[in-house]
């Protein structure tokens, strides 16, 4: 069957798109955050090699403990979970809770898990939405989306989607990309502070077509907090102390966050640790080499530094000339907006000539997208 994008998903799109562009103007508080503990009921979620640990249990205790301290820091702050109890609730039930409640940050809480027949990492990641073709990211995907397999009717459900067939992840990233930097920041922050707790080895930030992330209309991150079948991770994973320090990590990120999504004073830059296992995957296939000029190029066609541009990614670090991630672009162009790096295809003088390059760039990069540099700053189109 085909994936295609119904009215709902266009419509759901259209409003995530419309926030970002006023949001800024708006003043805007993070109010509410919804907090869903992974799995739940008859669905276990990743089990220990002993038996005796089920990531329902284990996700469900950080949840909480997480939610206590923002009520317990921040009263004004409305806490939502999707799930209080072992209870199992549907992946679309989960973003509906966010989205009908008008969320400001979704925090998906999991543990993570390898076959029995693997050498069990350590770590914890965080992912976000989006597409990337490394195998270990899709398989972590599609572990988790399986659980739809467990709802009725699922395929009506999810407009086609099958968790096992790579092709219905194609266009999931296109809900999230009004979002994609503000939940990068969040993945930033989580990750950082994981780091710092017990199980310190940072396996970095993912991208995945997640379908709890996709359907959500707010910044959105799943945080795999460490490996059941992992012993270590396992043993601390099953210790209520161990739990309460990793709440306590995400609390902080949470902390951190809020501040740097209100244009707080106190907020600071995002400085990403080196992780110590597994960095930050993006696109891997070779290409030829492009050159970056950086944010420089533009006085051909106006003395203002006034051009249009197709925006292609946006990134936590900074990308070398000629790397791979360009696949074959010319004129590539990057943009410092706060913590994070924008980079563009292209010099336009008119919006239409960028958006018939648009067309073309889409076939490499699916949820790009025409932005205005008025004196070398993006302003979205």
């Amino acid at each position: 069957m085909p994936f295609l994008l119904s009215r709902r998903v266009i419509s759901v799109l259209f409003v995530a798109l419309l926030a970002t562009f006023t949001a800024a103007a708006d003043g805007v508080r993070l109010k509410t955050v919804v907090i869903d503990p992974g799995h739940g009921g008859h669905d276990a979620g990743a089990i220990s090699l002993d038996g005796k640990l089920m990531e329902k249990n284990v996700v469900l205790d950080v949840a909480t403990r997480l939610g206590d301290r923002i009520k317990k820091d921040y009263p004004d702050v409305k806490v939502i979970y999707t799930r209080s109890k072992d209870v199992f609730i549907p992946l679309d039930k989960r973003a509906d809770i966010a989205n009908k409640n008008h969320a400001d940050l979704f925090i998906s809480i999991h543990c993570n898990s390898v076959p029995k027949t693997s050498k069990a990492p350590s770590g914890s990641e965080t992912f976000v939405m989006g597409m990337n073709k490394n195998a270990a990211n899709m398989e972590v995907c599609k572990r988790e989306n399986s659980v739809i397999l467990m709802e009725d009717d699922y395929s009506t459900k999810y407009q086609g989607f099958d968790p096992n067939d790579t092709e219905s992840y194609i266009f999931f990233n296109l809900m999230q990309n009004a979002y994609f930097e503000q939940s990068l920041i969040c993945a930033e922050l989580c990750q950082k502070e994981l780091h710092k707790g017990p199980i310190p080895t940072n396996r970095g930030i993912k991208q995945g077509g997640l379908l709890v992330l996709w359907r959500t209309t707010m910044p959105s991150v799943l945080v795999e907090l460490g490996f059941i079948t992992n012993a270590n991770d396992r043993t601390t994973l099953a210790a209520p102390a161990k739990r309460e320090q990793l709440a306590g990590c995400l609390f902080s990120a949470f902390e951190q966050f809020k501040k740097q999504y209100e244009g707080g004073s106190e907020s600071k830059p995002v400085v990403k640790p080196e992780p110590e296992a597994e960095p930050e995957t993006q696109k891997e296939e070779p290409v030829p080499a492009v050159e970056d000029s950086s944010t420089t190029a533009a006085p051909a066609l106006a003395s203002s530094g006034s051009f249009y541009a197709v925006q292609i990614f946006a990134l936590s670090k900074e990308l070398e000339s000629g790397a791979a991630q360009f696949k074959g672009e010319k004129d590539i162009h990057r943009f410092k907006v706060g913590s994070v790096f924008k980079y563009t295809a292209g010099v336009f003088e008119t919006e239409q000539e960028a958006a018939r390059a648009a067309q073309r760039i889409s076939e490499k990069f699916p949820g790009c997208f025409v932005v205005k540099i008025d004196n070398f700053e993006i302003k979205k189109k």
